[in-house]
């Protein structure tokens, strides 16, 4: 009888702990409904205020040409007051386009929304920016591709809507075209 015990308890530690290890697993992962739909919001919004000038990189040519950077760091919040942190590489790709004396730039963009490198949303695209100038103009909107996250935006798709406010703050609005509300169910 002790043997039969013994043996027992050797079989139910190790799937105690499996099952454990399996809803820890689950409670760090994606939420989701009890149909498996993952749920997600259908959007976030971020704002902050005017940009500091950014780390320009004169890569190409002597002044504005093909292959300068700008870098820039700064701090935000979503609608709720949460802070988020975002970084953006903005590559110069042409020079005098058709929009007469705009430069045409590549993108890149890292919203970080628990701490520096959790929780991530990335954005990618091109815009049109007046000449050597840092940014797009203000009252102008511009529309990006989300091209991935981390964390709890692992997996996401859309497109964010930039818009340069008129006294010079931002709202960036990530519409997720992946996203399942509460009330969907999963086929």
């Amino acid at each position: 009888m002790k043997q039969n015990a013994a043996i027992s308890r050797l079989i139910t530690l190790p799937c105690a702990l499996a099952l454990l290890a399996a809803f820890a697993v689950r409670a760090d992962g994606p939420p989701t409904s009890g149909g498996g739909v993952r749920e997600q919001p259908c959007n976030v919004v971020v704002y902050h205020g005017p940009t500091a000038p950014p780390t320009y990189i004169d890569n190409g040519l002597p002044g504005d040409s093909p292959g300068d950077q700008r870098i820039f760091h700064f701090d935000g919040q979503t609608r709720d007051g949460s802070p988020v942190v975002m970084d953006w590489i903005m590559t110069t790709t042409g020079l005098d386009t058709a929009e007469g004396g705009a430069e045409s730039r590549v993108t890149l963009g890292v919203f970080s929304f628990r701490g520096p490198d959790k929780d991530q949303l990335l954005l990618e695209g091109t815009g049109l920016y007046p000449g050597s100038e840092d940014t797009f103009v203000p009252d102008a909107k511009l529309v990006r591709a989300i091209i991935g996250g981390t964390g709890r935006f692992r997996g996401v798709s859309g497109e964010v809507l930039s818009t340069h406010l008129a006294g010079g703050s931002w709202t960036h609005e990530f519409r997720f075209s992946n996203c399942k509300r509460r009330s969907q169910r999963a086929n």
